[in-house]
């Protein structure tokens, strides 16, 4: 999936962004230009690896931010909790990669690295060398006919980039058992209306002292944690077809636009439009 637009119009209405699955690899895709459009805290139950290709972009994980020129490359593990945006006064083009932990598993386990999901050890990385052959697989067309040069290009790309920047030791310590029965719940719920009440019960913690605690662990507070799982679920629900309405209700989202809004804040498109993109 690639696009040859050109960008020298720092406007929001020269905003763009194309999502797409490649078939031969199984992993989806985004190639983006963004002036205006920022993403608010958010966080993916599935790896991101990004190029910067044009302009300068800025993003927020933990309490750091981190600043990434053209070349740059972006790493964000599975739970990171970030933001994304671009820096006052221009926009900036990228091409993202959002391959699934068993994934990247596979492969680090073919590259020797051991059997454990590797996790990457820091959010920006500079090699020129890596971020050229990125680019190159993001572009590789999807041929269902001929897999072969995907794959092996895809293997190989992600292989170099595990070997170069990641570790099996975790970027973050553990949660606290408390913290992290909520998070199942919230996971195994999310489709459902979960008060402040039930979580802090079912954890057995003031409300206060679970907000606090959820947060620092988290990076989000327990309302955002929820509405991002539900958006992950609507990405899943909407690749596979289903009535963008039916799909609204069933998360529990108060209204259409309400969803419409709060989708295209987190990914960048409408649903509509994620729609058209992830299924042609």
């Amino acid at each position: 999936m690639h696009s040859t637009a050109t960008h020298h119009n720092a406007s929001p209405a020269s905003e763009w962004a194309q999502y797409g699955h490649h078939a031969s690899l199984g992993v989806d895709l985004l190639h983006a230009y963004f002036v205006q459009h920022a993403y608010p805290l958010h966080s993916h139950d599935y790896f991101v690896i990004a190029v910067i290709e044009e302009g300068r972009q800025s993003f927020r994980l933990g309490q750091q931010r981190y600043y990434t020129a053209a070349g740059g490359m972006v790493f964000l593990n599975p739970g990171d909790s970030h933001t994304g945006e671009p820096l006052p006064g221009g926009g900036f083009r990228y091409r993202a990669m959002y391959p699934r932990p068993a994934q990247v598993q596979r492969v680090a386990a073919s590259a020797g690295l051991g059997p454990r999901l590797p996790l990457f050890n820091h959010p920006r990385q500079d090699d020129p060398r890596l971020a050229a052959a990125f680019r190159r697989l993001h572009r590789t067309p999807s041929a269902a006919h001929d897999p072969l040069h995907a794959e092996s290009a895809f293997v190989s790309t992600l292989g170099s980039l595990l070997r170069a920047f990641a570790n099996q030791a975790p970027r973050h310590p553990e949660r606290p058992a408390p913290i992290d029965r909520a998070v199942e719940y919230l996971d195994a719920n999310y489709d459902k209306p979960v008060s402040l009440d039930q979580l802090a019960k079912l954890v057995a913690l003031s409300r206060f002292h679970f907000l606090r605690s959820f947060h620092a662990q988290v990076g989000m507070p327990p309302h955002a944690y929820l509405e991002n799982r539900r958006i992950a679920a609507a990405q899943r629900l909407i690749a596979l077809g289903e009535p963008l309405a039916a799909i609204a209700a069933q998360l529990g989202f108060s209204s259409q636009s309400h969803f419409t809004r709060r989708f295209k804040q987190t990914i960048g498109v409408t649903p509509g439009r994620y729609a058209r993109q992830v299924r042609a």
